[in-house]
């Protein structure tokens, strides 16, 4: 299972959200004011978290709207040979077909008589850790572990490594974070997405300090009464920059943001936020991936908010 290896966004330079844009970063410790934050569309607000103690840390942060009667929410999903050995690696079963955040976004977004899905998807990032994780890392079908499922279909069910916590999307439009989807549940299941770890449960920390290790970092959180999710992006591994994330540095960015209810989901060379700007019509990547490269890392599984208006 992977962890470590990054690459780096196309482009970043062009397309990450300047400085300029945010009403400003939120201090080491303070509460994050959403008020301040930046307005990327109705029910959708953008800021980032600044740190410098006790390492340097920059996150960038949305808040978005589950009561907004216009979102909904989808997946990439099984790939068409599902259930196949991989071509490319002969222990793998095909699950789905790896892609980037920045190319799940722009298919969405593409008209369907151009092949596209022709959603107004404005929010799009990562979620579940995946293997195979060997190199030379050029798979081209992932493998999520845990139970995966994405837009009521499921993508895997893999308890033979283990219970791994999920966030979840109702078929109702609600969203939970928990430690298991129960099996009398799993017929209302939209979306259910494993990650690694928990990081919040009704408020407090389920991690104690110093746990884990400083990486980018992935990171779903809901406030107490479900009607915001919050999605956190940390970038690592660059020295003048950004250092990277343990657990109790999650845990205490997520209560910052608002959340009761957090989990660790895929980080890493896979951290990738973005949002689509409006005014520029382009997508935009908001985390600095940490990477010699200038490609995207092509991820197993996706998420993306869509306003149920057809393009």
């Amino acid at each position: 299972m992977k962890r470590a290896m990054v690459f780096l966004v196309a482009a970043w330079h062009l397309v990450l959200s300047p400085v300029a844009a945010f009403a400003g970063p939120t201090a080491d410790g303070a509460a994050v004011n959403w008020d301040r934050a930046v307005q990327i569309t109705d029910g959708v607000r953008y800021t980032r978290l600044v740190y410098e103690q006790p390492r340097k840390m920059k996150g960038y942060a949305m808040r978005i709207d589950l009561s907004n009667p216009t979102f909904a929410f989808t997946a990439n999903g099984r790939d068409p040979e599902w259930g196949k050995p991989m071509p490319d690696y002969t222990n793998g079963t095909i699950r789905t077909r790896r892609v980037t955040v920045r190319d799940f976004l722009l298919n969405a977004r593409e008209p369907v008589r151009n092949g596209g899905r022709g959603l107004d998807m404005v929010v799009a990032f990562n979620t579940a850790p995946w293997g195979p994780w060997r190199s030379p890392f050029t798979f081209c079908y992932g493998d999520p572990h845990g139970y995966n499922v994405s837009d009521g279909v499921m993508i895997t069910d893999n308890h033979d490594r283990g219970n791994s916590p999920v966030f979840v999307i109702w078929k109702n439009g609600t969203a939970s974070i928990l430690p298991a989807v129960p099996v009398e549940r799993r017929s209302d299941v939209w979306i259910a997405h494993a990650g690694f770890d928990l990081l919040l449960r009704g408020g407090k920390p389920v991690v104690k300090p110093k746990q884990g290790s400083y990486h980018p970092r992935m990171v779903l959180g809901l406030s107490a009464d479900s009607r915001w999710l919050y999605v956190l992006a940390v970038d690592g591994r660059q020295q003048n920059w950004s250092i990277g994330a343990d657990y109790w540095d999650l845990a205490k960015m997520m209560l910052r943001l608002g959340a009761a209810d957090a989990i660790n989901m895929d980080g890493g060379g896979s951290t990738t936020l973005m949002y689509w700007d409006e005014a520029s019509d382009m997508p935009v990547t908001c985390n600095r991936p940490a990477a010699a490269s200038d490609l995207q890392r092509p991820c197993a599984l996706n998420i993306g908010i869509y306003r149920k208006a057809k393009r």
